[in-house]
């Protein structure tokens, strides 16, 4: 069948070139949004070593994949659409499909580990469960071999990775009903949306407890910046799902309901969504993340204040070359002749 995956790719275009061509410009739009914005934090957070704290190493390994998304996963599917099908080939499919699938739980993995180290934060301040340098490394690596797991089975025969989406990507074979690729669509779904889903839940319906309980008996644990961290962690899970969840509902009804209802028109649509949500997460993290404002701003005002001192000091040079240059007639001109030449200025014309 040719709906939502499709293994087979013929002269037949599975969608009208305008959906192609319309593919493509939101592709670009988010490949340019995405590279740009993730890159800018980026590269901000490497040059401000005071951002460099244990939250925000796990929150800049959610950057650092959604830019890897950008950069390995969009020029792809954007070559793809512009030349009305995949390009690249079943080798290139299978790799497609697994380094966006893996880049893909990465991101709802380390969301649900900033979700329950704010849960232990807030909701368990008095146990020692503050998040350290080490601790925060070691998290970061448990989210790559943990989303690892459940990428790697289609590479050693576990489930498969084949194209979908009019054949504009690749991805797990949904479609697919047998034992084999059912038994690893669940064991995906389980571990890598439902059980993080379940852990999310968990976390900030205690948070959301805690707070309240602090605020009627006005007992000051939880620190306002504390709750306005766990505002934003909360934020970028909402945009996260709101773009992954029209795709995962629609890869759910291919594998257990009737494939025939999705047509590859329709598969586009959640597909492009989804892959929209490398957008997100930079703008989230910059607009409510009161660290990286603050640096932001110490930033701006000192390369401010640089261009200021800057502009002052060339209207003093440019005052005291004028001041050389009209002091022709002067009695001291030998000794403002010799202060001139040291200073710089030309006294050709003295």
């Amino acid at each position: 069948m040719k709906n939502f995956n499709s293994t087979e790719i013929g002269d037949e275009l599975l969608i009208p070139v305008e959906g192609y061509i319309a593919a493509a410009v939101v592709l670009f739009c988010i490949g340019f949004f995405g590279f740009s914005l993730n890159l800018t934090v980026i590269i901000f957070m490497l040059k401000e070593r005071q951002l460099w704290s244990p939250l925000n190493i796990i929150l800049f390994n959610l950057v650092v994949s959604d830019f890897l998304v950008s950069v390995l996963g969009n020029p792809w599917t954007f070559f793809s659409a512009i030349n009305y099908g995949w390009i690249f080939g079943e080798t290139g499919c299978t790799i497609y499909g697994f380094i966006m699938s893996l880049l893909g739980i990465t991101s709802i993995t380390t969301l649900t580990v900033l979700a329950f180290e704010r849960y232990l934060l807030i909701a368990r301040p008095f146990r020692n469960n503050a998040l350290n340098f080490h601790s925060a490394a070691l998290s970061v690596f448990s989210i790559w071999l943990y989303s690892l797991s459940l990428t790697i089975p289609p590479l050693i025969g576990w489930g498969e990775y084949v194209h979908e989406a009019a054949n504009l990507s690749c991805s797990v074979n949904w479609e697919e009903k047998s034992p084999n690729s059912t038994s690893y669509i669940l064991y995906l779904f389980a571990f890598g949306l439902f059980l993080p889903l379940v852990i999310i839940t968990f976390s900030y319906v205690n948070i959301i407890l805690t707070m309240r309980r602090n605020a009627a008996f006005r007992v000051g644990q939880v620190s306002k910046a504390e709750n306005k961290v766990a505002y934003m962690i909360f934020i970028m899970i909402i945009a996260f799902l709101t773009a992954w969840s029209p795709y995962a509902i629609m890869a759910l009804i291919v594998q257990f309901g009737d494939a025939a209802l999705v047509t590859p028109g329709m598969a586009v649509i959640p597909a492009l969504l989804a892959k929209s949500s490398i957008c997100y997460n930079p703008v989230i993290y910059i607009g409510l993340n009161a660290q990286f404002q603050q640096a932001w701003m110490q930033k701006w005002k000192k390369n401010r204040r640089g261009s200021d001192a800057l502009g002052t000091s060339g209207v003093m040079l440019e005052t005291i070359h004028q001041a050389c240059r009209d002091e022709k007639t002067d009695k001291l001109l030998e000794k403002k002749t010799k202060f001139c030449k040291d200073f710089g200025t030309d006294v050709s014309m003295l």
